[in-house]
C-alpha cells in the first residue's frame, strides 16, 4: 500500500486526473477520459469540456454533439450528463433499472403509468424517426397532440423515462439548447454492451480515471452504485488499481502532475467537486455555503488557484465583449490574481470574444 498523499499532492493528483488544463486533448477524448461530465446546464458543460481541451473554441465542442460524438443524457442519478453514446449505453446497463425504481413513486403522483409511456413513446418515435430531432418545446406539443399534458413536471419526467429506456437523447446543438433524438438512429451503438462484471470494471476504472485518487465512497455517490458493486468493480480492474493510504484509490498508470496553469475558472457543477462525495480537499468546508448557497444544490462556476476554490466567478455576455468577475472568499494574493486572470484570458479564447476581467 502506498503512502496516503498530503492535501496539496491529492489536489495535483486530482487535478491531473481531471485533465483540467492539460493541452493536446480533443473534445471527444477529453470528456472520454471523465466517462461523463455533469451536464444539467448546456451552457456550463460546454466550458467544462472547454477547460479540459485548452486550445479549443465552443464552437468546437458544440461540433462533437453535432457530429453524434458526444450526447446528454440521464446515465445515473436522474441527472443531465455529457458522454459518448456507447458509455452512456453502458452505463445505462448497470444504473437505468435503479433510477426508474427511484422515481417510480413521483411517477405514480404525476399520473405516469405505463400506458402513458407507451403513448409518449410512439409519439416520439413518429416524430423523431428518419433522423429527425425537436427541441422540447417542440416535441412535448407532439405529445399534446396525442393528450399529454406535459405541465407541472409531467414532461420531464417522461422524457427521463424515454432517456432511460434507451429510446432518446439530446444530440445536436440547437438555436437555443440541444435537439433530442432517437439514440440508436442518431449515434448507432459501435460496440456491444458487455457483461456485468466486465461493465462494472470499465465504469469504475473509467470514473477513477478521470477523478483518482478517490474512495469507494466517492464512487458509490457517484454512480449511485451499491457499495458492493463498487467493489465488484474495482476487484476485477485487479492491479490496474493502486491501493493509496487513507482509502484512497487511482488507476496504477495515471498522468504526471504539473506542467498545466496555476489559476482555473471552472463552471458550475464540475466534476472537479461535484466527481467526490468528500470534497473538502478542493473546497475548504467553511466556504462550501458560498459555492452551494443555502444547499439547494445549484453549484456556482468556482475560481480555483493550485487546486483550491478560492471564490466563484460570473460571466456577463455583452455585444461590446464579455465580463468576467471574480468574487474571492478572502483577499487574494497579486500572484493569484494574476493567475486567475490568464485564466480568464483562456476563456476568452474559448468564447472568440474580448473579456474584461475583475476581481470584486
Amino acid at each position: 500500500m502506498s503512502v496516503q498523499p498530503t492535501p496539496a499532492r491529492l489536489r495535483a493528483e486530482r487535478l491531473a486526473a481531471q485533465g483540467i488544463g492539460a493541452p493536446g486533448t480533443a473534445p471527444t477524448a477529453a470528456v472520454a477520459r471523465m466517462t461523463a461530465v455533469q451536464g444539467q446546464d448546456l451552457g456550463q458543460v460546454l466550458w467544462a469540456i472547454g477547460v479540459r481541451t485548452p486550445g479549443s473554441t465552443r464552437d468546437d465542442v458544440r461540433a462533437a454533439f453535432d457530429r453524434g460524438e458526444l450526447v446528454r443524457g440521464w446515465p445515473m442519478r436522474g441527472t443531465l450528463h455529457a458522454l459518448r453514446p456507447d458509455d452512456l449505453r453502458l452505463i445505462a446497463s448497470l444504473t437505468a433499472d435503479r433510477t426508474v425504481r427511484s422515481i417510480a413513486r413521483r411517477a405514480a403522483e404525476l399520473g405516469i403509468d405505463e400506458a402513458l409511456v407507451t403513448t409518449a413513446r410512439d409519439a416520439t418515435v413518429e416524430a423523431l424517426g428518419g433522423g429527425r430531432s425537436l427541441v422540447r418545446d417542440d416535441l412535448f406539443d407532439r405529445w399534446r397532440a396525442v393528450g399529454i399534458d406535459p405541465a407541472g413536471g409531467r414532461g420531464y419526467h417522461l422524457l427521463l423515462r424515454l432517456s432511460l429506456d434507451g429510446l432518446v437523447v439530446w444530440g445536436p446543438t440547437a438555436r437555443v439548447g440541444q435537439g433530442i433524438v432517437l439514440l440508436d438512429e442518431w449515434a448507432p451503438a459501435v460496440e456491444p454492451v458487455p457483461d456485468r462484471d466486465e461493465a462494472l470494471r470499465r465504469l469504475l476504472t473509467g470514473w477513477l480515471r478521470g477523478r483518482g485518487p478517490a474512495t469507494e465512497a466517492d464512487a458509490a455517490a457517484w454512480t449511485k452504485l451499491p457499495l458492493g458493486d463498487v467493489r465488484r468493480g474495482i476487484a476485477a480492474a485487479g492491479d490496474a488499481v493502486e491501493h493509496l493510504g487513507g482509502g484512497l484509490l487511482a488507476l496504477a498508470d495515471r498522468p504526471p502532475t504539473g506542467g498545466t496553469p496555476t489559476g482555473h475558472l471552472l463552471p458550475g457543477f464540475d466534476e472537479y467537486l461535484l466527481g467526490y462525495a468528500d470534497r473538502s480537499a478542493q473546497l475548504p468546508v467553511e466556504h462550501q455555503d458560498r459555492v452551494v448557497p443555502g444547499g439547494n444544490g445549484i453549484f456556482l462556476p468556482m475560481a480555483v488557484v493550485r487546486g483550491v476554490v478560492v471564490g466563484t466567478w460570473t460571466r456577463a455576455e455583452r455585444a461590446s465583449g464579455v465580463r468576467v468577475t471574480v468574487t474571492p472568499f478572502a483577499p487574494l494574493a497579486p500572484s493569484a490574481v494574476r493567475a486567475l486572470g490568464a485564466a480568464a484570458d483562456r476563456h476568452a479564447r474559448w468564447l472568440g470574444a474580448p473579456v474584461t476581467f475583475s476581481v470584486a
